[in-house]
């Protein structure tokens, strides 16, 4: 890829899969935009990159939104086509996660899991393919999760939005085959970030399970998009530490 020829919108990028995929995007010579619900993430990700990489301010952006509101993912999606010109990468990452049981998750907890985890992707995608369609190009990688392939205890409503998120993929990936743009997912095992402390903090036993880094699975999205040759449209791809 040449440097700044494409552009990459990353979900949820302040921290773990998504900030260390958008580091790697950006070190690779990419236009990077990266996006939290929080404005005070933003900013400390945004002041740490201009810190740690001072030449390539002009091609970050950081942007306050909350994925399951139309309103802020259509700003998201307008911004980024105002300073960048186009989108070619979507990395839809942004997730949250309760460890309850089902009698104890209540109505709330299951729809901001669902709203963000998979309406966030629906609104996201459905907002950027117009532009990827145009361009005639575009890679969309949804990042789901083993929790997306196996139901597991004490993790319904997020089990329910990863399995959802397999099915929007492939559904996707169906109407978009005539545009040469590619839409697939990831399903990592444990991987060693806040949201899984979190859990462990909720009494999640984190001993039984060999985590990766999120380096890992940032290389392995990397490989996603520069090597998309080597996976088909619609593939939900399983990544688990050897």
């Amino acid at each position: 890829m040449k440097q700044t020829e494409y552009t990459a919108i990353v979900t949820g990028s302040t921290r773990g899969i998504g900030k260390e995929t958008a580091l790697l995007l950006l070190k690779n010579g990419l236009n990077v935009v990266i996006s939290s619900k929080s404005q005070d993430n933003v900013h400390n990700t945004i002041q740490e990159i201009h810190d740690t990489f001072p030449s390539k301010k002009e091609n970050i952006l950081g942007l306050k939104c909350d994925v399951s509101k139309h309103s802020d993912v259509k700003t998201l999606v307008d911004v980024t086509i105002n300073k960048f010109g186009k989108i070619d990468i979507l990395i839809n990452n942004a997730g949250i996660v309760y460890y309850k049981s089902i009698m104890n998750t209540t109505e709330e907890e299951w729809d901001k899991t669902i709203d963000t985890n998979l309406k966030g992707a629906f609104l996201v995608t459905k907002e950027v393919l117009p532009h990827m369609i145009k361009n005639t190009r575009g890679i969309i990688v949804n990042v789901s999760s083993g929790a997306g392939k196996a139901g597991f205890s004490n993790l319904s409503s997020y089990c329910a939005s990863k399995f959802g998120m397999i099915g929007l993929t492939e559904s996707v990936a169906k109407e978009i085959i005539d545009n040469n743009i590619k839409v697939m997912a990831i399903c990592p095992g444990g991987v060693d970030t806040n949201m899984i402390k979190d859990m462990v903090n909720d009494g999640f036993n984190k001993s039984n399970t060999n985590f990766m880094k999120p380096e890992q699975v940032a290389m392995k999205i990397y490989d996603m998009i520069i090597n998309k040759k080597n996976y088909y449209n619609g593939q939900s791809i399983e990544f688990y530490n050897k």
